[in-house]
């Protein structure tokens, strides 16, 4: 089964289906990354200003000597920046450390809002987060405008279920380009692909592999994958970037395997999201119940006072 290198976004514009990802990369290091990155052939790189390394990213681009046509940039929105007013100045900041004049594509991370500030988590004096009650659909309709300027070439979302993708197609105009969402064989999302499919979104998928946020095994670390990878003589990795990009979502590498490897990794469907932001008290995904976040969120109020505090 061959697997393609680019998918076309509903903007007709192509997109690598590969994305180098800049998440949690160690400080002074991402520059680095990126560079040798681009030098290995990687043409999509995937940014954020929560990741706050935009500037080493802006760098490591520069010194791969990569023309800027040749690369697909991916920004975000952060939570602060909801306020309509607040939306274009943050882009310009993502432009000025990257070193570019445009982005390929310009989502919002989270489709909840904290009260504009120059911290990145801003926190109630009881440590609850400082939430900002900023509809989605209006932030997006200031991501709209930047359409009509040569900023931006493509918006879209990340994070978005289905009920909260359908509030926000009935109150925009511009059906978002992607949906960047966590997907892996532990988290498989069916209801949300078909949907995404359906109004012709295209998925990114993060956390591949799974993460350690959570402390619990990841994906990658399961022994089927690991079984089904040795079969195949690759690495688990390997395994599930394949698996992955045949489900038409963008994050993997072109290659070529056997159709029945992917048939046991779907039978590893168990629902299992690794980021899950209780601790901001809003149910995003709408599957845990707004008491039981507010309760979650009230616990670790707290330990928020002395964790965020950037």
């Amino acid at each position: 089964m061959s697997l393609p290198t680019y998918f076309t976004l509903n903007t007709g514009a192509k997109i690598p289906a590969v994305g180098f990802g800049t998440w949690q990369a160690a400080p002074n290091e991402v520059e680095r990354a990126v560079e040798t990155a681009l030098k290995a052939g990687y043409r999509h790189i995937d940014c954020a200003a929560i990741y706050r390394n935009e500037a080493e990213v802006g760098e490591g681009i520069r010194k791969s000597g990569v023309p800027r046509s040749e690369i697909f940039i991916t920004g975000k929105l952060w939570n602060t920046k909801h306020a309509p007013e607040d939306v274009e100045g943050a882009l310009d900041k993502t432009l000025k450390d990257l070193g570019t004049d445009y982005l390929d594509l310009f989502l919002m991370h989270w489709p909840v809002s904290f009260r504009p500030s120059q911290k990145w988590f801003p926190l109630k004096d009881n440590g609850m987060f400082d939430l900002a009650d900023i509809d989605p659909a209006t932030t997006y309709f200031a991501m709209e405008k930047l359409l009509d300027t040569s900023k931006v070439r493509a918006i879209g979302v990340s994070n978005f279920n289905v009920n909260r993708l359908k509030d926000l197609l009935n109150k925009t105009k511009v059906v978002p380009a992607t949906n960047q969402v966590e997907a892996h064989p532990y988290l498989q999302q069916h209801e949300l692909f078909d949907f995404c499919k359906s109004k012709n979104i295209l998925i990114e998928a993060y956390s591949p592999l799974g993460n350690n946020q959570t402390g619990e095994p990841r994906t990658v670390d399961d022994p089927l994958v690991g079984e089904v990878a040795h079969t195949l003589g690759m690495d688990a990795g390997q395994l599930l970037a394949s698996w992955g990009v045949q489900r038409g979502t963008v994050v993997l590498p072109k290659s070529s395997y056997l159709e029945d490897a992917f048939e046991k990794l779907n039978g590893l469907e168990r629902h299992k999201r690794f980021n899950q932001q209780t601790r901001w008290g809003y149910d995003i995904f709408e599957e845990i119940g707004e008491d039981k976040v507010r309760k979650i969120a009230e616990d670790l109020a707290q330990e928020n006072l002395t964790k965020f505090t950037v």
